[in-house]
């Protein structure tokens, strides 16, 4: 993997996080405060999910090896 599709998920990833927090921001305070609705706990289970998500993501990404991927099928013999 290159070091500009790193850069380009690492961001991606941080920005959808971003956004994931301020959407489930409301819900958040509605169910904390004792005013909530199905939707708010659809909001929150689903945000979870993909913050959830993105955070593995970046975990992985952080872990994975940099440089193009080698395959047995493309080793020259």
């Amino acid at each position: 993997m290159t070091e500009d599709r790193r850069t380009s998920i690492r961001l991606g990833s941080w920005m959808s996080l971003v956004v994931v927090v301020l959407v489930m921001a409301p819900s958040a305070y509605r169910a904390f405060s004792g005013t909530a609705h199905w939707g708010d706990t659809a909001m929150l289970v689903a945000g979870t999910g993909l913050a959830a998500f993105h955070a593995t993501r970046l975990i992985r990404l952080r872990q994975a090896p940099v440089g193009p991927r080698t395959y047995q099928g493309d080793a020259q013999q």
